[in-house]
């Protein structure tokens, strides 16, 4: 189980080192293979209870529900540890890392174990009904191939927990999708129990009254899961940042500066071209989910693989200094093809400029790129001039 938890995060290690909150999610997520892992282990246990005399002598007594449910509820135990003990591992290295920790978002683990736990019933279900021991690997694949039916399928997202492929920096957990799913496998797990065995689990007018109950979370979880798993999150109003360097000065959120000194000191290396002859490069350029909210600032915009790492490429940083100020002309269903070429250009003559482009016979602008730079200027002031105006 722990094995399945740690393969599900470590692929995926670079993404989420940078950010706690990111780490937190992605290990949260792990249930994609643990779950089946625990389907298997209770397929297994609860096949050779069936096809054993163990299963009459259990029925016998007041207790009897207890007793019988007494593996299913050791092996999710164990399965929730294994989640734990993959979330202590993902938000430790991501704090030692550098990111700063967000413990107050631990409650997204709550809709994970019951996750989990709706996983490990389907699995004993499973074994249950067919008394076969070579049900387990089936069990495991079924509880598999219902996660990516929840995903891909028409079915809400009854089985995502996490594994978000963005930082999360600027944003928070919405309450409601993220515990749909773990409301909703409460009733999954209630059902489908008393389906596989209806003489014990709807014996008693109140153990009926319980499979009702069931039936009435499910329909309550449906409601909640959100059928996109984006909407588990939401951005944050005001987001803090931290800053270092000088002209410019680079701003990203508080919650990934693991980039921040290699961008500072990149940009201002970049940036020098454009301040030799003097374009109006903004004082500061700040990150936010929304874009640039501070008046007069510019923008960072870094590819998602710079967001997280120590050291960020050239292009994240040529990217951020092409981009002086927020344009709305970016965004939306009419967006003109022109800004971005221009951009697109500037962009290549700061990389020249600062030795990290060697312009090929074959590209496009090579004879504009290697013309005089007093030839060239006078476009680059105007062009930057006009991309801080908009």
């Amino acid at each position: 189980m722990l094995a399945a938890g740690i393969g599900c995060v470590l692929g995926r290690a670079d993404s989420w080192i940078g950010s706690w909150k990111q780490a937190l999610d992605m290990a949260a997520g792990s249930t994609l293979l643990i779950g089946p892992v625990l389907a298997g282990a209770a397929a297994l246990a609860y096949a050779r209870l069936r096809s054993s005399a163990v299963s009459e002598i259990l029925m016998q007594g007041p207790r009897d529900w207890l007793r019988w449910l007494q593996p299913l509820v050791t092996t999710w135990a164990l399965g929730c540890l294994a989640l734990l003990l993959v979330v202590l591992g993902t938000t430790t290295a991501a704090n030692l890392a550098g990111a700063p920790a967000y413990p107050q978002y631990i409650w997204i683990l709550l809709p994970a174990f019951a996750v989990l736990g709706a996983q490990t019933a389907i699995g004993a279900a499973f074994g249950y009904a067919a008394g076969r021991p070579w049900t387990a690997p089936l069990a495991a694949v079924f509880v598999f191939l219902l996660f990516l039916w929840t995903v891909n399928g028409p079915l809400p997202t009854f089985f995502v927990t996490g594994g978000v492929t963005g930082t999360l920096a600027g944003e928070r957990f919405v309450a409601g999708p993220v515990f749909g799913p773990g409301v909703a496998a409460v009733g999954i797990a209630g059902v489908v129990l008393a389906a596989v065995h209806p003489r014990l689990l709807l014996a008693t007018l109140p153990r009926k009254l319980v499979a009702a109950a069931a039936v009435a979370i499910l329909a309550l979880g449906w409601v909640l899961t959100p059928g996109d798993n984006d909407a588990r999150y939401a951005i944050v109003a005001d987001p803090a940042v931290t800053c270092a360097g000088s002209a410019p000065e680079v701003c990203v959120l508080r919650e990934v500066p693991r980039p921040l000194d290699d961008l500072a000191e990149k940009a201002h290396a970049q940036a020098s071209a454009l301040v030799e002859i003097g374009a109006p490069v903004p004082q500061r350029f700040s990150a936010s989910p929304h874009g640039s909210e501070r008046r007069g600032d510019g923008v960072v915009l870094m590819w998602t693989k710079d967001e997280s790492a120590r050291v960020v490429g050239d292009d994240s940083v040529t990217r951020t200094l092409v981009t002086p100020a927020e344009c709305a002309a970016d965004t939306g269903d009419d967006v003109e093809a022109v800004p971005f070429d221009a951009r697109h250009l500037l962009g290549r003559w700061i990389q020249v400029r600062a030795g990290l482009l060697k312009p090929g016979k074959d590209d496009g602008d090579r004879a504009w790129l290697t013309r005089p730079s007093e030839a060239q200027e006078e476009w680059v002031r105007t062009t930057y001039r006009q991309a801080r105006e908009v």
